[in-house]
């Protein structure tokens, strides 16, 4: 990679009267998946798992899924790859995942709160010519052309993009795909896993469910669970992506799972999408059209 930038993020400050989130989604979602040196993320992932007991199981399945479309995408021809919200080890970054090549491209796009992954991907990969990152503060299009200008990237090649993270915990997952369809190359894929809820949500006064309004509670950031149907909507308006792969798979809670009253949410879908962009001249369907796309993706296997 000709250039390594690095630029500095916020870390994000407590102000009086605020709540003290002493913890973020990616310390979370570590300590979900059995890290155990942040204590404050301990303790919110035993109310969140309390809530869904199956969540923990959900988050392993998005890493199988994403390993998996990962070790084929060089064989269809991609070596540049976006990864937006990365998590935090234990799970392993993207760009140890990707089979061995010289060419291979990896950014990663950074929350500016999640200065835990920050400091672990600029201590860990400074030196990795393979490897570069930058805020995504401004939004991911304006991130992919600024990457683009430095050497970062090439906006006349095909790019993956890994949006799982981002599309679970953001109130408008239609702004970041819209950003990136504006941007995107024809033939980039975007690919995608989100836990959607078995149950209607329970919760007194809100549409949420137990495990959102925890979540939401917990840290200062958003858990939206969405069904198969929204899901597969993000991918179809305003603008329709071609789904390659679509699945979705049913996780169980522990055997030995404790529930307390009220019963929470024991189970969860996990929805894998991998979407590829089509050329920009592509048109919405007429009705009926998207019916039948949903239809046919429901053939892949998880």
């Amino acid at each position: 990679m000709p250039s390594h930038p690095r630029r500095s993020l916020s870390n994000a400050a407590a102000t009086p009267g605020s709540p003290q989130w002493a913890v973020t989604r990616a310390a979370v979602r570590a300590a979900l998946c059995g890290r155990g040196d942040d204590p404050a993320a301990v303790e919110a992932a035993w109310r969140i798992r309390e809530c869904m007991p199956a969540f923990p199981a959900t988050i392993a399945l998005e890493h199988e899924f994403r390993d998996r479309v990962l070790a084929e995408a060089p064989g269809d021809g991609f070596w540049q790859y976006v990864v937006v919200d990365p998590d935090l080890p234990p799970w392993t970054p993207v760009h140890e995942v990707l089979p061995a090549s010289r060419r291979n491209r990896v950014l990663y796009l950074l929350d500016d709160s999640e200065a835990a992954v920050r400091s672990w991907i600029v201590t860990t990969y400074r030196d990795d010519p393979a490897v570069s990152w930058m805020s995504s503060t401004p939004g991911v299009g304006a991130c992919l052309r600024e990457a683009a200008g430095n050497g970062d990237i090439m906006l006349d090649a095909p790019i993956w993009v890994v949006l799982s993270s981002a599309l679970q915990h953001s109130w408008e997952p239609q702004v970041i795909l819209a950003d990136l369809w504006d941007i995107l190359p024809t033939g980039s894929r975007v690919s995608a896993t989100h836990v959607a809820p078995q149950r209607p949500p329970t919760t007194p006064d809100s549409a949420r469910s137990p495990v959102e309004a925890e979540f939401s509670s917990s840290l200062g950031s958003p858990l939206v669970l969405r069904t198969a149907t929204e899901v597969l909507d993000l991918f179809t308006e305003p603008h329709e992506w071609d789904l390659r792969h679509f699945s979705g798979i049913e996780i169980q809670a522990p055997p030995a799972a404790t529930l307390p009253p009220p019963t929470p949410d024991t189970a969860a879908e996990l929805i894998t999408v991998v979407a590829c962009r089509p050329p920009r001249t592509r048109r919405l369907p007429s009705d009926g059209a998207g019916d039948h796309a949903r239809e046919a993706g429901h053939a892949l296997d998880a």
